[in-house]
């Protein structure tokens, strides 16, 4: 009791240094704990899943002229073929994804209950409860998806469809699908919601039956068709392995084998564990949630990095004060303090300081979870009233009182006590005493630049991506989609023209075109070949895109030679891209037109025109060789245009857009997208990862300045006498500020060196992944330098202006 309450009165007689060290503590500390949440929850997938070590995921690997893409579908009769050919297998779980227009539930009262584009819905098989640890609330697991007319409902979807219903009595209802084709299921069982996070999100299970299918389907791939397989321990994986591919080689036709040889292509099937499979970013996987383990080491690597500057300030503050407390530990060592009870209350001071910072971290996590909520993910809690969080703090405390408490403490107690009664201790007996601070403020302001040079590469490779040349214009278009199954459903032929036709008499829009996905999506591609001069022939794979006549015009893009198409239904004439002309062999893009090319099995059409590249991904990639093409028939995308000259009427204007889709499209839930935003959101990552190190540069760089700020108070004690002196001498306040910063600004300078390297690899690493990206010039490693040592000046300028207008009078009265 008597240590704790010396060690409150010590902390409140040095109030403001207590309180910079709390505030630096709890800053790290709460970074760790929101980063340790969000990295704890990405390495939890599916790690409730029982056997996942024995559980894989059938990969497509589709090699083309030596490039590897790797997609998460398979060829949907695949899983027919494993179940009745491939020996070693314990459980084939196929997971195919389910679009229906909407479903239908009629009550017995005669009210139907109708859910227009319900989501999550897969077809299956019984296997894939067997190898998933779904809790069970209604029906017989052994037998739910033994008839191919039945339906397993999640409990979430049970009480959305049959609300008030207890979970026995929706066994055998019926919903009715429309899709396609219209079905009739009966709930032949409930299930408890599958725990998050997981690869496996699907809600309504229906029963997939087993059919004949055609050979040539078993050279497609549907990203939307996902297979599972689980396999008894010690199972010969690469001989399954390679059975599977002798499988798909036996079935595909031997004409579809040919052409796919003659493009220089193959395909084959890969295993990936399940537990690896949300880190798996180089797989295309439609629906599924991924992740960088890159990303996740580098968050590791800043709160990591956070801690140990929050650890170091508290020990340079501590450092700090160690002239000031000579007299107080001179005197207690003179009355019997032994230096293990000292290096005790120091800990104490330490834990007890520590501790506050916890609970004040409790606030910031609060706010650190607002200021982040577009890059915590949706399952991440802040989650500080938990077992979890105590753990976390009892860690972390103990961490940093020993770390951050120990040095210090045995430094203090080592002042010799005479030393110090004879005035001769002026917080050092050699500048070597002062050689690990020095340091210690360095290695702050190292990790201080980088994040400060990181932060000014990202932001400017963000810019240039979102704001560069696409090759088109963006700005006050909106996409509008026509769902597919009014494309299929022939009483809705000819709406989307009348509606076009409609929308383009709005004095709001400036212009109307009709498209398939939009230019920055990866929309299908398929092998063409042309015939040239000599009638030799030669096949490219080209990027496709239907349009209409109105496209290229109201996107601004550039004919460099022919003209555009003319409207068509069907397919009649083409329109390709620089990069594909120059595949073709034609350096002149003048050369490619009127020549005839053709996908594939199908009649050759004429090349009419020659479009100026165009982005159509990601910064990442390059310009793709692509073929536009008129087909009315596949254009279920309404690209609007509006009036750019009057922005504030754009909201009365999609107003006016919305009642005349639902006109035409009643059933249809209404809505669009600024296409500006959505190519924004490619970058979504990245503009996640800037705004992280932006904030963790402002942490980096308040935590750096709390330790400078402590440093700078300790040398101001020190040199106090000799401040007055040169005072007494003549020296005016410039020359006083200039003598206290000199030495922190030749530190600094020493961080740049330091730092400027280590910044230009990671960056330049960082930088590799785009096709088109900025320079790392020079003028940023200045920006970076003049940056730190202009906060760094500002925080010194306190305490060198304070003692540069101090009474030399008050500091010379000891003499």
């Amino acid at each position: 009791m008597k240590t704790l309450k010396i060690t409150f009165r010590q902390l409140w007689k040095r109030r403001l240094f207590t309180l910079l060290n709390i505030v630096g503590l709890s800053i790290g500390i709460s970074s760790c704990w929101i980063i340790y949440q969000i990295v704890s929850y990405e390495f939890s997938y599916d790690k409730n899943l029982p056997n996942k070590e024995h559980i894989y995921k059938v990969i497509s690997a589709m090699s083309k002229d030596g490039e590897l893409n790797r997609m998460g579908g398979v060829s949907a009769p695949l899983y027919q073929g494993i179940q009745d050919e491939v020996d070693g297998v314990k459980n084939v779980v196929p997971v195919f994804a389910e679009g229906y227009n909407r479903l239908e539930i009629k009550s017995a009262k005669g009210e139907n209950y109708v859910k227009e584009d319900p989501q999550n819905i897969i077809k299956t098989n019984s296997s894939y409860f067997k190898m998933l640890p779904y809790q069970w609330i209604a029906g017989d697991k052994s037998s739910a998806l033994k008839n191919k007319e039945n339906v397993v409902l999640s409990a979430s979807r049970a009480k959305e469809y049959f609300p008030n219903i207890p979970y026995d009595q929706i066994i055998n209802q019926t919903i009715t699908y429309y899709g396609n084709d219209t079905i009739q299921r009966t709930v032949s069982g409930i299930v408890q919601d599958y725990p998050v996070p997981s690869e496996f999100t699907a809600k309504e299970f229906i029963t997939l039956i087993d059919k004949t299918y055609e050979g040539y389907t078993w050279s497609n791939t549907n990203g939307s068709d996902k297979l599972y397989l689980e396999f008894e321990n010690n199972a010969p994986l690469s001989s399954i392995l390679n059975q599977i591919n002798a499988l798909s080689d036996k079935h595909i036709p031997d004409e579809i084998k040919e052409k796919i040889k003659k493009f220089n292509a193959s395909k084959t099937y890969e295993f990936r564990q399940v537990n690896e499979l949300h880190f798996a970013t180089d797989i295309d996987d439609y629906g599924i949630s991924k992740t960088s383990k890159k990303i996740m080491y580098i968050l590791i690597g800043i709160g990591g990095f956070l801690l140990l500057l929050a650890c170091i300030n508290y020990i340079n503050m501590s450092m700090a004060q160690i002239p000031q407390r000579n007299k107080e530990i001179s005197v207690r060592k003179t009355l019997g303090s032994s230096q293990k009870n000292l290096i005790f209350q120091f800990l104490t001071e330490t834990l007890i300081t520590t501790s506050i910072a916890a609970i004040l971290a409790i606030f910031l996590i609060q706010f650190g979870f607002w200021l982040l909520k577009d890059i915590i993910p949706e399952g991440v809690s802040a989650n500080y009233f938990s077992l979890k969080y105590l753990a976390f703090l009892i860690t972390v405390t103990s961490i940093i009182t020993l770390v951050s408490g120990l040095y210090p403490s045995f430094l203090i107690t080592k002042v010799k006590t005479i030393d110090v009664l004879k005035n001769k201790f002026s917080g050092a007996s050699s500048a070597k005493k002062f050689t690990l601070q020095k340091a210690l403020i360095v290695f702050q302001f190292v990790i201080a630049f980088v994040f400060i040079v990181c932060t000014i590469i990202v932001g400017s490779q963000l810019r240039y991506t979102i704001q560069g040349d696409l090759g088109f214009k963006k700005d006050a278009i909106i996409l509008l989609n026509i769902p597919w199954r009014y494309m299929r459903d022939s009483q809705y032929d000819g709406r989307k023209n009348t509606l076009v036709n409609q929308l383009t008499k709005n004095a709001g829009i400036e212009k109307v075109s009709l498209g398939s996905n939009p230019l920055s999506d990866g929309y299908s591609s398929s092998p063409f070949e042309i015939a040239n001069e000599s009638d030799a022939s030669k096949q490219v794979t080209l990027y496709k895109k239907e349009i209409d006549t109105a496209y290229l015009d109201l996107y601004k893009m550039t004919l460099v030679a022919g003209n555009n198409i003319s409207y068509s239904d069907t397919v009649n004439q083409f329109i390709i891209n620089e990069s594909a002309a120059k595949e073709f062999g034609f350096q002149n893009p003048e050369d490619a037109l009127g020549k005839q090319l053709n996908q594939m099995g199908n009649p050759k059409f004429q090349i009419v025109g020659i479009v100026k590249d165009f982005h159509t991904q990601d910064f990442y990639s390059e310009i793709q060789p692509m073929v536009m093409m008129a087909s009315g028939k596949y254009t279920n995308q309404i690209n609007i245009k509006l009036n750019s000259h009057d922005p504030s009427s754009w909201q009365k204007t999609i107003a006016a857009i919305e009642t005349e889709y639902k006109q035409f499209y009643p059933a249809s839930t209404f809505s669009y997208k600024f296409y500006d935003e959505m190519l924004a959101d490619l970058y979504k990552q990245e503009r996640q990862i800037n705004k992280l190190i932006n904030l963790a540069t402002v942490i980096t760089i308040l935590i750096s300045c709390l330790g400078l700020f402590g440093l700078t108070t300790l040398t101001v004690y020190q040199r106090t006498k000799e401040i007055g002196i040169r005072k007494v001498l003549g020296s005016n306040v410039a020359g006083i500020v200039t003598l206290l910063s000199k030495d922190y600004v030749k530190l600094i300078g020493i961080a740049g060196v330091i730092a400027s390297p280590i910044a230009y690899w990671a960056m330049s690493k960082w930088l590799e992944d785009f096709a088109y990206r900025i320079d790392i010039s020079w003028w940023i490693f200045l920006v970076a330098g003049l940056i730190a040592i202009g906060i760094a000046l500002l925080t010194i300028s306190y305490q060198a202006l304070k003692a540069a207008f101090a009474n030399p009078v008050d500091s010379l009265r000891d003499e």
